[in-house]
């Protein structure tokens, strides 16, 4: 094998070292602007590639809103699959790790996350998910809380 393969989406530099860049997909219910689809294009192409087999979220932007925030981010899927999900916990954290907010979101709404592919998805916090005084414009972000079995 040669010191660099691209196959499809995954770039192998050595065994140990592949990665996987998703491909920008938009939710059938959104209606996205040239404008607003250059700005998800741009950002899109700025985000790290995955490891193989991950499910990720990556923050874009906070907007504060009567009483609470609006997270836009990225669903992202390395996995080879369509993925769909249900009921699932959201955080928003600081640089520190802290929790600043927690909130159960029902995805089921979103459909099917085509495989290796990345979408954009607004998530909605409210004064009562909130777990902090405040959160912060920057050096927020938003990821899944994962529990143990």
């Amino acid at each position: 094998m040669s010191l660099f393969e691209k196959r499809d989406n995954t770039q192998r530099l050595s065994d140990q070292d592949v990665t996987v860049h998703t491909a920008l997909m938009f939710h059938k219910g959104w209606k996205v602007s040239k404008q607003e689809e250059y700005v998800y294009k741009f950002r899109h192409q700025r985000l790290p590639a995955l490891k193989p087999n991950q499910i990720s979220l990556s923050g874009i932007k906070l907007t504060r809103v009567e009483d609470g925030v609006m997270i836009e981010a990225f669903l992202r899927s390395s996995i080879e699959k369509a993925v769909s999900f249900d009921i699932v916990d959201i955080l928003i954290v600081d640089g520190k790790g802290k929790f600043l907010a927690k909130k159960a979101f029902d995805l089921s709404e979103l459909g099917e996350l085509p495989a290796l592919s990345s979408m954009p998805w607004r998530f909605l916090f409210e004064e009562g998910d909130m777990l902090a005084d405040s959160i912060p414009d920057e050096g927020w972000k938003i990821a899944f809380e994962w529990k143990r079995k």
